[in-house]
């Protein structure tokens, strides 16, 4: 066999090893980012939620005072273009918080994360060998990827107990080498344009927002700092006097009588 045919397999097999371990790699940061994304919204983000609908309400008490007693004033009811304007675009209603995952134990961690690489060399279309190879491999790693997300180690080990159901290996027996060198150049460039891909969305990464605060967070707690308690409890304090600002408010609406008709504060 000629002998830059087997230096080009070498590299091939190389380059591919280098794509599932960068790709494992990448899905790990991304778990990370996922997982604490999730803690933000169960300690801070619900809390958010509830202080713009506060403000919302607030601002809808603010204008049908204002419209009454326009209506006083000048004997009916004017809207000005700003109080149009925030009607026409007022933002949607946030969507309910995705609930927290359950904890994994650093165990169970760890094993998730073995069991993904074993799976990802396992099942990794760029190591298909023909199309109906890398159909099966595709379904099987999106499985894969799943699970790994939902950190759940019983689907991870579901996927690892299961049997190949396909039959694969090309028969290149009628290719000449420079066909078969042409492939494997093909597939080389392949796997290395998309190493190159993760590489550079792997640099991407620490500039997202949830990465830089989670990294202030985890700074924070070497210290014995809080800092997620220290915004929530800050949110706690803003809904408070918030609260009481509506409250004052609809007392305010109330007393200017049933007839200023039914407010929507959801509006």
């Amino acid at each position: 066999m000629n002998e830059s045919l087997n230096q080009l397999r070498a590299s091939l097999a190389q380059t591919q090893n280098q794509l599932i371990e960068a790709e494992a790699d990448l899905a790990d940061r991304l778990a990370e980012i996922n997982a604490f994304e999730l803690e933000f919204e169960a300690r801070v983000g619900h809390l958010l939620d509830k202080l713009e609908q506060l403000e919302r309400e607030v601002e809808r008490y603010n204008e049908r005072i204002q419209i009454a007693r326009n209506k006083a004033r000048l004997g009916y009811a004017h809207i000005s273009v700003e109080q149009q304007y925030r009607r026409a675009w007022q933002a949607p209603r946030a969507a309910a918080p995705t609930p927290p995952p359950e904890l994994v134990s650093p165990a169970g961690e760890a094993e998730i994360k073995r069991l993904y690489r074993q799976l990802a060399r396992r099942f990794h279309p760029d190591l298909a060998q023909d199309e109906a190879d890398r159909a099966y491999r595709t379904q099987k790693m999106t499985a894969v990827n799943d699970a790994y997300a939902a950190r759940s180690l019983v689907e991870l080990l579901a996927l690892a107990q299961e049997i190949d159901t396909i039959e694969t290996g090309r028969d290149r027996s009628g290719q000449s080498e420079a066909q078969l060198i042409e492939a494997l150049q093909a597939e080389l460039r392949r796997c290395q344009r998309r190493l190159r891909e993760i590489e550079q969305e792997l640099r991407r990464l620490p500039h997202r927002p949830s990465v830089e605060l989670s990294l202030e967070v985890k700074a924070a707690r070497r210290r014995g700092r809080d800092i997620l308690a220290e915004m929530a409890a800050e949110l706690e304090r803003k809904l408070a006097r918030k609260t009481v600002e509506r409250d004052m408010l609809k007392a305010q609406f109330d007393q200017l009588g049933p007839d200023q008709g039914f407010i929507n504060i959801n509006r």
